[in-house]
């Protein structure tokens, strides 16, 4: 074929050059002279701009994007050491005790902050019609939930730890245009004994003159203590406890709750589809974002090979659910605290654990406690527990929706379907 052509390619040519070749077939030999001159330049350039409007599917891209926030805390944590160089022992031990409580979320509680995290759409995150492809939902979330875990719990990764990801479950509610920005808003969803869930929301910000209508109107309707009603099917969930003993099956992570109720499979079915039915009917946020999609992220802590109880990690990172009467109502994602929340009762007894050492980054005494320690205190002095008493009812009620018998129940029924 490619001889042919050429042939009659050389053969118009020379037709070209008869006197009695007509003026039009010279310019079409013309032409296809031009285009045979230009076509590798061309080739070349649309080469170039295919690869570089892919370049988030670079090879390495995905691993700058997910650990760019390891290497700037390093790097922050770098910077520290070196301004205070010169500064006596004790001088460093206060400098980088309050380096390191500047970065955690002490006196948050769980499920009143909302992480915000801003995100593009490209070229390579698309599909065929001009849409964010599903398959790029969970790309943008290995980022964000690295960027999360350095904001919420710290102290995990300072004693070695590490928290491993069970689960991920997306409901897709609006399609996201290419070429545009959205925020992914992360939000402590529940925990038990095990696993801790972290609820993802994909929305377009919304404009500022609708966001503060929104947000007036939102606030009005909130309570101070700003509970969430009690489920009827959380009478079956267990008050959260940690045990002090070993566990009876000689392991070292924690039990798993069972869910002894009966029509098990029936109440998690339903509850499943009321949870994603309620998603699918809140198409806008609070302040008036419009709301693409809901993400619910499984994980838990790891210390090792053992399991570290949600509550632990959380209270030990500075986490804390003031009573009812001191809890301020919960803000919309557009607007963050203009004050930072004081320091929950528990706090000295986390500074006990980790106090920083100036020559380690490790954390051995409360890497130790994370190890099961904690298995040790007693029951009346489990600060942990008393740092999330005041929200256990609301802790209970989202774990309904989200635990055994709701979301994660439903999945552990559909994987047993043939």
């Amino acid at each position: 074929m490619a001889m042919l052509g050429t042939a009659s390619f050389q053969a118009l040519l020379i037709s070209t050059r008869s006197p009695e070749s007509t003026p039009r077939l010279r310019m079409l030999a013309a032409s296809l002279q031009n285009a045979r001159r230009l076509a590798p330049a061309a080739a070349k350039y649309i080469a170039l701009a295919l690869l570089l409007l892919n370049v988030g599917s670079w090879p390495l891209v995905w691993h700058f994007r997910v650990f760019a926030s390891v290497v700037k805390a390093r790097l922050a944590l770098r910077w520290h050491r070196i301004t205070h160089v010169f500064s006596s022992r004790e001088e460093k031990q206060r400098a980088l005790q309050a380096f390191y409580e500047a970065h955690q979320p002490i006196g948050l509680h769980p499920f009143r902050h909302v992480w915000s995290f801003t995100k593009f759409v490209g070229i390579d995150d698309g599909d065929f019609n001009l849409h964010m492809s599903n398959s790029s939902y969970a790309q943008a979330l290995d980022s964000v939930r690295l960027r999360l875990a350095l904001a919420t719990f710290p102290n995990l990764f300072r004693c070695g730890g590490w928290s491993p990801l069970a689960a991920t479950h997306f409901h897709f509610i609006r399609e996201i245009p290419m070429l545009t920005y959205y925020e992914i808003r992360a939000s402590i969803g529940a925990w038990d004994d095990k696993w801790f869930y972290v609820v993802f929301r994909f929305v377009k910000p919304p404009s500022k003159s609708k966001s503060g209508a929104r947000i007036t109107g939102r606030q009005s309707e909130t309570n101070g203590a700003g509970e969430a009603p009690r489920a009827d099917s959380e009478r079956l969930l267990p008050v959260l406890t940690t045990p002090a003993t070993p566990l009876t099956n000689g392991g070292s992570t924690p039990a798993v709750l069972v869910w002894d109720a009966p029509d098990q499979g029936a109440q998690s079915e339903a509850v499943s589809r009321a949870l994603l039915a309620r998603a699918a009917q809140q198409t806008t946020e609070p302040d008036g974002a419009l709301l693409y999609t809901v993400s619910v992220s499984q994980l838990c802590f790891k210390q090792g090979r053992i399991t570290v109880p949600p509550a632990v990690v959380l209270a030990a990172n500075g986490f804390y659910a003031a009573p009812a009467a001191a809890t301020p109502p919960p803000l919309p994602p557009s607007q963050s605290p203009t004050t930072k929340p004081a320091a929950p009762p528990h706090w000295p007894a986390v500074r006990a654990l980790a106090a920083p050492s100036i020559s380690s980054l490790r954390l051995p005494v409360l890497a130790a406690f994370y190890a099961g320690g904690w298995r040790a205190v007693p029951p009346g002095a489990r600060w942990w527990e008393d740092a999330f008493a005041a929200c256990e009812d609301e802790r209970r009620a989202r774990l309904a929706s989200l635990g055994e018998g709701g979301l994660r129940g439903g999945m552990d029924g559909a994987r047993g379907l043939v």
